[in-house]
């Protein structure tokens, strides 16, 4: 393989990631919204503190899909700490971990990784 169709293969890389992490955050987004819509969001301050933690998390991970559409890195690095806050926060679930709160973790992966991707392009490309 020559180094153009590696330097292809990186700059695709990225997109797919990109775009599949806008998809993938975008449906989780509508989900979210549309439970928390049909169930009534709780007031926080009512909640015992490991659900406020919850809350909390869930926002931070929210905030993070939306801000990686501008800001790619620094949405999905914050996604993701939303995420491990949200994890920390439900693990004693008595479901555990189940597909949806998995999920939650895939736009925010996607994202970080096609920003390094990205970089690494622009920095073979220029070099």
């Amino acid at each position: 393989m020559n180094i153009n169709t590696k330097m292809n293969t990186l700059k695709n890389g990225a997109v797919v990631c990109r775009w599949t992490a806008r998809i993938v955050g975008a449906l989780l987004f509508l989900i979210t919204i549309s439970i928390a819509i049909g169930q009534g969001i709780p007031n926080p301050f009512t909640e015992p503190v490991r659900v406020q933690l919850g809350l909390f998390a869930l926002a931070f991970i929210l905030i993070g899909i939306l801000a990686a559409w501008r800001w790619e890195l620094s949405g999905g690095v914050g996604s993701l700490m939303g995420w491990c806050l949200f994890v920390l926060s439900v693990i004693t679930a008595p479901r555990g971990l189940n597909g949806f709160v998995l999920a939650l973790a895939l736009p925010g992966t996607l994202y970080v990784t096609s920003s390094v991707l990205e970089r690494y392009y622009q920095r073979r490309q220029s070099a």
